[in-house]
């Protein structure tokens, strides 16, 4: 009975004698990992910018592939309601305030479809005191950003919708440059041939062959 008393007393002893080995092999693991974690920190932080940079790309091929996210469409539509409801409510100044975040929006994502948008939007607002241009001024300066982007991105139908723009803004010029852009662009593919074809005969008509 005395020696289990005994034998019992020394492993209580020593596991209390092993507690601060323990103790201290707890603390080094979890100081090695937060060095680990400063060290990975410390090898990405130059490469953040390229990393960010990187992402924003792959955003940028992914629009130009899918089109508009689901969620940048929503945002974007409630954006042009809130232009034409503060226009039928007169609310010139709330209309040019949104307009001016929508331009910003359009250029910074580089969309050609965001552009064409915001151009007819400043059309339906009108000229304004508001405007540093008139309305038609501000309109055209969007397409021609939109055409710019069109073409680089070799949107065919880009290119046409920037024309319809012009056509609306009665610049028969101007439409014909998009419709000889469309056609180099589309060159070596029919199906986009047959699009510019059917648009430059719709023009034709309307302009009486002007």
């Amino acid at each position: 009975m005395l020696r289990r008393r005994v034998d019992a007393t020394v492993a209580v002893l020593g596991l209390v004698s092993l507690g601060p080995l323990f103790f201290g092999l707890l603390c080094g693991i979890a100081v090695d990992r937060v060095q680990a974690a400063h060290e990975r920190a410390a090898v990405l932080e130059p490469d953040k910018d390229s990393l960010q940079a990187r992402n924003r790309q792959l955003m940028a091929i992914e629009l130009q592939t899918h089109g508009r996210h689901e969620a940048f469409q929503r945002e974007w539509r409630q954006r042009l309601d809130r232009i034409g409801e503060a226009v039928t409510l007169g609310d010139t100044r709330t209309a040019m305030a949104v307009w001016r975040e929508g331009y910003a929006a359009a250029m910074q994502r580089g969309q050609w479809r965001d552009l064409i948008d915001i151009g007819d939007a400043a059309l339906r607002i009108g000229d304004i005191a508001d405007f540093a241009e008139t309305a038609p001024g501000a309109a055209r300066r969007s397409y021609l950003t939109a055409l710019h982007r069109a073409q680089s991105q070799g949107s065919v139908d880009g290119i046409l919708q920037v024309a319809a723009g012009f056509a609306g803004l009665g610049d028969t010029a101007a439409l014909q440059n998009c419709v000889d852009i469309a056609r180099r662009v589309a060159d070596g593919n029919p199906e986009a041939q047959s699009r510019v074809v059917s648009f430059a005969e719709r023009f034709t008509a309307a302009t009486g062959g002007r």
